[in-house]
């Protein structure tokens, strides 16, 4: 079975542009289905609200395609996702409270693109050791370095790994995530996982740029 372990809705936010991704939870989930995924996990910023949006209408869509529950937390040190989770969690927080929030809540705690620096987003680096799994391929990652620096990282410490596509646009959905028998989460505590993907073209990213900022002006003036 194939999972998706890291996409966005127009429930993310964001400073700059408001929404940060083009479709909706029925949009994600069905470029999903037709990709031929099992399921998916929809980890908006600062919210669960998406996910659990997308839970309900993949019930009605297609009962079998499972959508884990969850968000992206910003915390001081950089971006932990909240996989499994139904409730928000506050931003702003250390990396140590941010997890422990998450485990209160019976979720799993991923470090994503751990080195992905760009622009003035903080990254955890080598702090996401602290959490459960740490994002080895990000497929929406503009340097390819950086997933190598993760997996090495992961190595190293003999840590659980995940992967996602970081799909704020529905073409980008299912470039990148894990392959597994049983349950994604349950596999993943495991270490009994493997990654599938690629990094999603270029074009697709321009596309998303330049559909965010359409937006973002429509919206101020």
């Amino acid at each position: 079975m194939k999972f998706d372990l890291h996409t966005h809705t127009t429930y993310s936010k964001h400073h700059f542009w408001g929404r940060d991704a083009i479709n909706t939870p029925k949009e994600m989930v069905k470029a999903g289905v037709k990709r031929g995924l099992s399921g998916m996990a929809i980890t908006d910023h600062q919210t669960v609200k998406g996910s659990l949006v997308a839970k309900q209408f993949a019930k009605k869509y297609k009962k079998d395609f499972k959508i884990i529950t969850g968000l992206e937390i910003k915390t001081k040190s950089g971006d932990i996702l909240g996989l499994g989770v139904t409730e928000n969690i506050p931003d702003n927080l250390t990396i140590k409270d941010t997890i422990e929030k998450i485990h209160n809540l019976g979720g799993l705690a991923v470090a994503p693109h751990p080195f992905g620096e760009f622009g003035f987003r903080k990254c955890v680096k080598e702090k996401a050791i602290e959490a459960d799994a740490i994002e080895i391929f990000n497929a929406t990652s503009c340097r390819g370095f950086q997933n190598t620096m993760a997996r090495q990282l992961a190595e190293k410490y003999k840590k659980s790994i995940s992967a996602g596509s970081d799909a704020h646009y529905w073409k980008m959905v299912g470039n990148a995530g894990i392959i597994c028998e049983g349950d994604p989460l349950e596999e993943i505590r495991r270490n009994k996982v493997k990654i599938f993907g690629h990094l999603t073209p270029l074009r697709h990213i321009a596309t998303l740029t330049i559909k965010k900022y359409k937006r973002s002006i429509q919206k101020r003036f």
